[in-house]
């Protein structure tokens, strides 16, 4: 079908129709459409104005903030959420205080219906990504306790909401509000929805945060730290942090396996083959998943002075471990001499991590 035929659909169609003009016109993607679907957003349908929302994300122009401005205030939650998310990716700081105003007059009513949650969700995100201040308070509020009512699931998709929209916001309180909520206490998604509010960070300020927080601090709890070093060690992984390495390699003697594995993911993740002695030491691991992904790392690294200490690991009597060192042995083989021409000792017991679990 063509942009003309499609623009008409939006015109004159029914309302099935205009939604399917204006799904169609976000993969066709052409300026000319820009009007036409501002235009839709004051569509009388509420399905239609939620799809001209959507798609102009697809547009990226910043010309259709003011048309949908006014949504935010729709009387269809459905209609709001496509509204927040798409003025949280077009960037124009002029969305911020009304996305605050909806945040802020919504957290306070009981949540009962899902286009309502999904809508703060959005708003949620939106905030972050517009690096307003104003914004930090409610969402470091949202982070620790979630909605004033609503259902528990609900609950925690909020909190995680709030935990990409610190990481869009790439703020002082913003990492440090994600770090002190990166514990063992909190349920499994929600530290998952922290790392990536972490790696979404791109500041020196918030690499430097990471970094102090790979240390223990006067009067913490130490059964609470190892979550934190889990985190930061994906996260600075993701974030393709090389110059951490130096930082993270320490965390092999750590006595969480967690900690360890997260280690020896990264590194592979960062290319850090002056990672080869740690990996190396992390094949006498007591933990069998760890011992088979140093042994994977070693051979994704193509640490060619890993070859001998691989022979023995292809051995164990875990077959995950010795599947993973013998195609290591391979990989490296195959690839030639490696990138690693450093020649590594036998297995050096003051490198290995054998008794902390």
């Amino acid at each position: 079908m063509s942009l003309e035929d499609t623009l008409n659909e939006l015109s004159y169609g029914g309302p099935e129709v205009r939604v399917r003009a204006a799904r169609r016109l976000a993969e066709l993607a052409q300026p000319q459409a820009l009007p036409l679907l501002m235009a839709a957003l004051a569509d009388p349908e509420p399905e239609v104005r939620t799809e001209a929302a959507r798609t102009l994300q697809v547009f990226n122009d910043r010309r259709s903030v003011p048309a949908l401005l006014p949504l935010l205030n729709d009387t269809n939650w459905t209609v709001r959420a496509a509204a927040a998310a798409t003025l949280g990716k077009l960037g124009d700081i002029a969305a911020a205080k009304p996305l605050l105003r909806l945040l802020e007059a919504t957290y306070w009513q009981h949540i009962n219906i899902l286009p309502q949650h999904q809508a703060l969700v959005e708003a949620t995100i939106a905030l972050g990504r517009l690096h307003d201040p104003r914004a930090a308070g409610i969402l470091s509020q949202l982070l620790k306790k979630g909605y004033k009512a609503a259902l528990s699931d609900w609950q925690l998709e909020l909190r995680m909401a709030a935990a990409v929209g610190l990481g869009y916001m790439d703020t002082t309180q913003a990492v440090s509000t994600l770090l002190k909520t990166l514990t063992d206490r909190e349920p499994a998604r929600l530290r998952e929805a922290i790392v990536t509010g972490l790696a979404t960070t791109k500041s020196e300020e918030s690499y430097q945060l990471m970094l102090r927080g790979l240390q223990l601090g006067a009067f913490e709890d130490k059964t609470q730290l190892w979550r934190r070093l889990e985190g930061i060690t994906i996260a600075l992984g993701l974030r393709g942090e090389t110059r951490a390495v130096p930082h993270l390699l320490p965390l092999a003697q750590s006595p969480y396996p967690e900690v360890r594995l997260a280690l020896a993911r990264t590194v592979v993740r960062l290319g850090a083959v002056q990672a080869d002695q740690v990996l190396i030491g992390l094949l006498r691991d007591r933990m069998a998943e760890v011992r088979a992904v140093a042994a994977q790392a070693l051979g994704e690294l193509q640490i060619a002075a890993a070859q001998i200490p691989l022979l023995a690991v292809a051995q164990d009597p875990d077959r995950t471990v010795a599947q993973a060192a013998r195609f290591s042995i391979e990989a490296i083989k195959l690839l030639g001499t490696g990138r690693n021409q450093r020649t590594a000792p036998l297995l050096d017991a003051g490198t290995a991590n054998n008794d902390n679990d």
